[in-house]
């Protein structure tokens, strides 16, 4: 009404007044003129206040009563029943008005409470969707009640409304979602709905691929469970996009996994093949690697599935449709030095344009291509390879972070093929220039039966330092027998000097301690400090006798072995040749008869490492003792010792070589080929 209360009551009191002032001036009207000052405190019950009722009530109640004094009371029950009548009435305007107020004020507390849950809820909004992370609450049956921003952008939906009106389960058929090992993550596996379960639910990481784009996300759920006002339990979900992080750490972990393997072995083809394996399945669903041979042709060297049918399928399409090598795009491009390329979606208009016929075109569809990328295997200008990656089962798509990181690990892998290929041809070399050191047949030693035997150290080693020959002179043939330091190439270069050095001594004097001080001499003249340890040997034959002078400069002495005794050394030790000092090269003499052994070692063979000690002389001369008459006999008997004893695949090289004088009338003589043995 706009009025204050003192003027409501004013005006109410003042109408009460005037009320009175009409019931005296007709005295005698009874209850309908006073009665209606009632009306006054019920209309101050709805517009007025309880005190403004309560005062005018209590007028209207004193206002009843008085008039008994100026109306006319016919009797005393009359008069009771008046004064009940008004003071009942005035209290219950007082109770509606103290009712009214009470109903207002709720009103207006519930008016506040509705306002200030929307400014919460307003608040609350504000807060979840300004968050990075996704946030979705559900209930036991799997609906979502609220989702923010980040949870629709996350989805793949266009509004919170599309979450909150899909049902339970049905958005997360629009991905793929897997464990970080591959396997499936079904709905009951997720955090929220464990919890709602009664289940532990720690925080899940999975590998989730969108099918629309092929988008592949990391993300880590948390969940964590509150109660509605009815006790039904909610479960709330954070979800958040830890894709970045995870590529990041995955590449780092796959780089230095695949750097280990590049560098476990020099078979680049073999290598290769693992390589590929390692990629399928986790960075996608097929790789191939293809190589450019000695004569610039594309050879595959791997192919990789995690489905062995579909390996065997792809090699049977490449017999049956070898690819194009003038091709403008895809590997042949790639070979002839063309740039990495990359497919984020193979669209079916380019397998038609690839295809060589419809049978063709209807298997590579069949194998539903999502998405590819090739990357070169280049050194500098040089390529040597290419590695292709594509997507099918999967649904993920490649993007340009993925082309970099497939560019990144097929320079590692051209570096390791690239080294790989110079250690070949550097082994090669090695190898051709030690077997050029060694003679590859010896010379014929009437009356005699000899045979070499060669093995190289540890696989892939450089060339070795142990060499033997037998020289022809005048006075019968000289054996030499020696092992220089060192190994490689400067090892082969004193090799070949101290074998051409003995054997233009040997032109002039045989005598061993000669041949040994001429050698000794020109290793004094070289720059470098150049040791060796040889023994020589002049085998002088006369029919059915025969005679050897041996002189060692530092090396092992050769053994002996007649009929009915154990095996000994023959001669004495010198000084090893290449030092400065007394020459001491003392010779040692003497007569052999028909069916005495001699053997040449070098150190190698004692030195071979066993499992606690070395194999030494001893089990040598026991192993010479057993074994059955003859040079190639004798030889395989050691051999056989040496591996049976052996422990590890550490070894220095070794070289033998064995004589057994059997006199003219038995035969024997003739060049003898050289056993060379190689590590395995």
């Amino acid at each position: 009404m706009g009025l204050n209360s003192s003027t409501r009551l004013g005006i109410a009191l003042t109408l009460q007044a005037a009320i009175v002032a009409l019931d005296i001036a007709i005295s005698g009207s009874g209850l309908i003129v006073t009665s209606a000052t009632l009306l006054v405190p019920f209309a101050l019950a709805i517009v007025g206040t309880e005190r403004e009722t309560a005062i005018t009530g209590a007028v209207a109640a004193a206002v009843g009563i008085g008039s008994l004094v100026w109306n006319d009371t016919p009797n005393t029950g009359q008069a009771i029943y008046r004064i009940v009548f008004y003071t009942l009435v005035a209290l219950l305007a007082v109770i509606a008005a103290r009712a009214r107020e009470r109903a207002t004020a709720l009103a207006d507390s519930n008016e506040a409470l509705a306002l200030d849950l929307d400014a919460t809820q307003a608040r609350l909004d504000g807060i979840l969707g300004s968050l990075g992370e996704a946030v979705t609450v559900h209930d036991a049956r799997g609906k979502t009640v609220y989702a923010n921003a980040a949870a629709a952008e996350l989805l793949g939906c266009e509004s919170v409304e599309e979450i909150l009106n899909a049902e339970p389960g049905e958005l997360a058929n629009n991905f793929t979602i897997t464990h970080e090992d591959g396997s499936t993550v079904g709905l009951d596996d997720l955090p929220g709905r464990r919890l709602l379960r009664g289940d532990a639910a720690p925080s899940l990481l999975t590998r989730s691929i969108r099918h629309a784009t092929g988008e592949a996300l990391w993300l880590l759920t948390k969940a964590t469970l509150t109660r509605e006002p009815s006790g039904a339990q909610l479960a709330i979900n954070i979800i958040e996009d830890v894709t970045d992080a995870k590529e990041a750490e995955l590449r780092q972990r796959f780089l230095a996994e695949a750097g280990q393997l590049l560098a476990s072995s020099l078979d680049y083809g073999q290598t290769l093949e693992r390589v590929a394996r390692m990629i399928v399945p986790r960075l996608a669903d097929w790789c191939g690697i293809d190589m450019l041979d000695e004569q610039g042709e594309m050879v595959n060297v791997a192919v990789a599935h995690a489905d062995p049918a579909k390996v065997a399928m792809a090699h049977e399409l490449r017999e049956r449709y070898p690819p194009n090598m003038d091709a403008p795009t895809g590997v042949p491009a790639i070979l002839r030095g063309g740039p990495a390329e990359l497919y984020r979606e193979i669209p079916d208009e380019l397998l038609v344009r690839g295809a060589v016929d419809d049978e063709h075109l209807r298997i590579i569809r069949e194998v539903g291509f999502r998405s590819a990328m090739a990357v070169p295997m280049r050194i500098g200008n040089q390529t040597l390879g290419a590695i292709t990656l594509v997507t099918s089962e999967s649904g993920r798509t490649f993007d340009e972070d993925d082309l970099a990181f497939a560019e990144d690990l097929a320079l590692r892998a051209a570096t390791a093929v690239q080294n790989a290929r110079l250690y070949a041809a550097q082994e090669r070399v090695a190898h051709t220039l030690q077997a050029s050191l060694l003679p590859d047949r010896l010379p014929d030693l009437p009356g005699w039966q000899v045979h070499a035997a060669y093995q190289a150290g540890e696989r892939g080693a450089d060339v070795g330092g142990d060499f033997y020959d037998v020289v022809a002179v005048d006075a019968g043939h000289l054996i030499v027998l020696g092992d220089v330091t060192g190994k490689g190439i400067a090892a082969a270069a004193l090799t070949s000097l101290v074998r051409h050095s003995a054997r233009m001594a040997a032109r002039f004097d045989p005598r061993p301690e000669r041949v040994l001080a001429h050698v000794n001499s020109v290793l004094r003249e070289q720059s470098q400090l150049s040791l060796v340890t040889v023994v020589c040997a002049l085998v002088e034959t006369n029919e059915d006798r025969a005679r050897l002078t041996v002189a060692s400069a530092g090396h092992p002495l050769p053994l002996l072995r007649r009929a009915g005794a154990a095996p000994d050394p023959i001669g004495r030790y010198g000084v090893l040749l290449g030092v400065a000092g007394d020459e001491d090269w003392t010779e040692t003499a003497i007569a052999l008869g028909a069916g005495d052994t001699v053997l040449f070692y070098t150190d190698g063979v004692t030195e071979t490492p066993g499992d606690a000690t070395r194999f030494g002389e001893p089990r040598l001369r026991e192993a010479m003792a057993r074994a059955a008459d003859g040079p190639v006999a004798l030889l395989a008997e050691i051999d056989r010792s040496l591996r049976d004893f052996q422990a590890g695949e550490t070894l220095d090289d070794r070289a033998m070589l064995a004589l057994r004088f059997v006199g003219h009338g038995a035969g024997g003589g003739g060049p003898t080929d050289v056993t060379r043995l190689e590590v395995v």
